[in-house]
């Protein structure tokens, strides 16, 4: 049940503010385009100013050129809990302007929807996470613990922005970190372990006309995807269905051949290459996938001496579990209820989020739970509810007092914008 200064905070939350702000980032382009000399700074700097204007400890800390991490902290009592919100600030290409009925960057409002590019995936989640902490801020609450959003670059690439900020020691003190990406506010305490790997065939060059004289290594890809096939077949038999995952997948994502240089008709090409998306259960590991991989290279050398391959895993994350009975999934849980007034949801997430990073690298209890229809992530058209980014601010701010508890109002009294 919401008591009388938890209700004070939720009233506060000005709906029209959380859309505003929204719509605001959300014009602000942020796909990373190097060669456009485009990144994630802009929307950055706006995330620097709010949390400015809110009197957060704010720290800008470059990953790359044009690709800042952004950590506001409201600080507590030395030693106390610290809860983190957690979101980033770069979003994936808009593809074909021409195709969205609502221009990518124009943020327009329509049918209780913002639209736009991001606005889903991920700038309405974190503007929720800021104007929680605004109306916590603005009310005097005094918490028995610090609040940190970290606005980071990078999640939709190598998460780069969330590496750096575990490895620049960020991670040491929090708590629990909520992931504000977008779960239809369900609360998603699982995550899908993830692995890509690049497979490499080389063969020899040769005239079209006379392929006998070189080795085709698209035939070797072919082999390999029929590999790979069976091979996904298997884990699926051995692994079964996840109540809240569902099943493993190997999902080969790029086919590309000749692997470098401009394709000709007539030219069988030196080398294939293949790519393999990877999504894995808690019963599996990206190691245990690479000597299953490798395993399939040797095989397919042994029935043909031609076969040539070498493998690079670009990048690995295990999969991730918070228990129902850690804190932050509980206060989650009953803040929800007292929000919503009916039982959370809860899920897991089909891909990873920065949350995997944090969770393997820095030990942090994370749930994944933000505004937003799951679905529409960097599709053409992309919105978010108005009433679920509402609802979203509501259960953060009341989820942070709870979690973190409330010493005292401020002597000064609520703060009026």
């Amino acid at each position: 049940m919401v008591n009388d200064l938890e209700r004070t905070v939720l009233e506060s939350i000005d709906p029209e503010l959380v859309v505003r702000w929204t719509r605001e980032l959300t014009r602000i382009p942020s796909v990373y385009r190097p060669k456009q000399g485009e990144a994630e700074e802009g929307a950055a700097r706006w995330v620097k100013g709010r949390f400015e204007e809110l009197g957060l400890e704010t720290t800008w800390e470059d990953v790359e050129p044009g690709r800042p991490n952004v950590i506001g902290v409201l600080p507590g009592p030395e030693g106390s809990r610290r809860l983190m919100f957690e979101g980033h600030t770069d979003v994936v290409t808009e593809g074909d302007a021409g195709a969205w009925t609502h221009p990518p960057f124009e943020a327009e409002v329509a049918d209780g929807r913002i639209y736009g590019r991001g606005v889903n995936d991920m700038k309405g989640g974190l503007v929720a996470a800021i104007v929680a902490t605004k109306a916590i801020v603005d009310q005097g609450v005094k918490l028995g613990g610090s609040i940190l959003i970290g606005a980071l670059a990078d999640e939709e690439g190598e998460m780069k922005g969330v590496k750096d900020f575990v490895a620049r020691g960020w991670g040491k003190g929090v708590t629990a970190a909520v992931i504000c990406e977008p779960e239809d506010n369900r609360l998603c305490i699982e995550q899908k372990g993830v692995m890509w790997a690049r497979i490499t065939m080389t063969g020899v060059m040769a005239h079209g006309a006379m392929p006998l004289t070189g080795v085709n290594p698209i035939h070797h890809a072919a082999a390999l995807l029929r590999e790979v096939k069976a091979w996904e077949e298997d884990e699926i038999r051995i692994h079964g269905e996840h109540p809240l995952m569902g099943k493993p997948s190997i999902t080969p994502t790029i086919v590309q051949s000749p692997a470098s240089g401009e394709p000709q008709n007539n030219v069988l090409p030196a080398q294939a290459t293949v790519t393999l998306d990877f999504r894995l259960l808690p019963s599996q590991s990206p190691e245990d996938m690479e000597s299953k991989l490798r395993a399939i290279l040797q095989r397919l050398k042994d029935a043909d001496p031609t076969f040539d391959a070498e493998y690079h895993v670009i990048d690995s994350r295990p999969p991730t579990a918070t228990p129902r009975d850690e804190p932050i999934v509980q206060t989650l849980d009953q803040a929800y209820r007292d929000v919503a007034g009916k039982e959370p949801v809860y899920g897991a997430v089909p891909g990873t989020t920065d949350g995997t990073i944090l969770f393997t690298k820095a030990g942090i209890p994370v749930v994944t739970c933000g505004p937003g229809d799951t679905h529409i992530p960097h599709h053409v058209d992309e919105y978010l509810d108005i009433q679920q980014l509402v609802d979203a601010t509501r259960l953060y701010a009341l989820a942070a007092m709870r979690y973190l508890g409330v010493k005292e109002l401020e002597q000064t009294g609520p703060r009026r914008s």
